[in-house]
């Protein structure tokens, strides 16, 4: 049985979700990638890998471009060798598949990537090789790239030439390190706070990384056997689908008022998003749909008539790229929300997430106080999406085995 591998991540790079160093190709080029469990795919940006120093590179027929809530990427699909670790904690595959991307969105912040930790049904791309051949003749591969870069690439005209394109989906490389026997089907995260804490808004970025208030652990292929990273018992929430890591939020309490309910979706919804609600560590924030929203805010205000001002005026500021002063807001003035999601058993699990981690301190900028509670995004569909503040203080194992609908995420408070 493979070893599970521990590994340092941090949020100073991404800001507002963490990463871990990845090294790619033969010249081991390190990328700071953002653990995301909402996404599949591996993804890196020059200058972070170096493509024409990499001797194991091996190219594609194969594009991706890849469409978030925050920003688009688009880039052709490259074979090399990816690394994690060091020492006893190091680990390799040979033929991992990621893409090599431009993007002029900010989305990334200081990150130089994307490790997706979802399923392979969010990992698509689409085999150009026709397209190209009666192009440019052989050999039809997309590196180097034959597209314009950044801007100039046009990503909705590109988006449509690519799904007019055979489709596939491409093995994550979460995947292939299970498939090829390196890490057990399953990882940990231990998470500490879910936005960057900044002690001195002139210090480097390294100073940032050094911050305990900032570092997190990846446990590849380990969970409830890495004792030292946990205390206390695990609250289980049911992964009802694996395509996402999707739940069912059943309810939602604010302090000790009574639970807000929330609704299923229907037949059709279920259909196609196959749950009400996504546990994502790639977001900063806990995101409701409308009526649970709207609900929430009533109970604030029924804990205290100024707390939904200072929600809005929060959102406000972070629109315009700031926060709210940390001699605003008083996060012991605001009620601990609990998350009632359905458990394997069919039971509720529920789940605390303190004032503290909503209402981060020093969030960004020294100083500055976030919310990160967030109204439904626009033309999103009506599911929750149960971000970072849902993981601060726990350490959590998203444990993929047993198929559809039959995995779970484990959460015990983080020691």
């Amino acid at each position: 049985m493979p070893a599970a591998i521990e590994l340092a991540t941090t949020l100073a790079h991404a800001q507002g979700a963490y990463t871990v160093a990845t090294a790619f190709g033969s010249e081991g080029n390190v990328a700071h990638l953002i653990l995301d469990t909402g996404s599949s795919t591996l993804a890196v940006r020059p200058p972070a890998y170096d493509p024409a120093r990499d001797r194991a590179l091996r190219a594609t027929a194969w594009a991706q471009e890849i469409r978030y809530g925050g920003g688009a990427w688009a880039g052709p699909v490259l074979r090399s060798r990816l690394a994690f670790g060091h020492g006893h904690h190091a680990r390799a595959i040979d033929d991992a598949l990621f893409a090599l991307i431009e993007t002029d969105s900010p989305f990334l912040r200081g990150a130089d990537g994307l490790f997706g930790l979802a399923y392979r049904g969010l990992d698509p791309a689409y085999d150009l090789g026709a397209l190209l051949q009666a192009r440019q003749g052989s050999p039809a591969v997309t590196w180097p790239w034959p597209f314009p870069v950044g801007d100039a690439l046009g990503m909705d005209a590109f988006g449509d030439t690519l799904r007019q394109q055979p489709r596939t989906l491409l093995t994550p490389a979460f995947s292939a390190l299970e498939q090829e026997g390196v890490v057990r089907d399953r990882f940990a995260l231990s998470v500490g706070r879910a936005i960057v804490h900044v002690a001195d808004d002139a210090g480097p970025r390294q100073a940032q990384a050094a911050d305990p208030l900032n570092r997190g652990v990846l446990v590849l292929g380990g969970g409830a056997e890495q004792q030292h990273l946990y205390r206390g018992p695990f609250v289980d929430v049911r992964v009802v689908h694996d395509l996402y890591y999707n739940a069912n939020l059943r309810a939602v309490r604010v302090g000790s008022g009574d639970p807000i309910p929330v609704s299923p979706l229907d037949a059709a919804e279920t259909a196609r998003w196959h749950s009400n609600a996504l546990l994502d560590t790639g977001s900063s924030f806990l995101v409701f749909d409308g009526p649970t929203w709207r609900a929430m805010m009533a109970a604030f205000s029924r804990h205290d008539p100024s707390l939904p001002d200072q929600v809005a005026a929060s959102a406000q500021a972070f629109a315009a790229g700031q926060g709210l002063s940390c001699d605003a807001v008083y996060a012991h003035d605001w009620p601990d929300l609990h998350l009632h999601l359905e458990a394997p058993g069919g039971h509720d699990a529920v789940l605390r997430i303190a004032a503290s981690n909503y209402w981060p301190r020093n969030a960004l900028r020294h100083g500055q106080t976030l919310c990160l509670l967030m109204a439904p995004l626009p033309d999103f569909p009506r599911q929750a999406i149960l971000g970072l503040p849902l993981f601060a203080g726990h350490y959590s194992v998203f444990d993929r085995r047993g198929g559809s609908g039959q995995g779970q995420v484990r959460l015990a408070t983080a020691a």
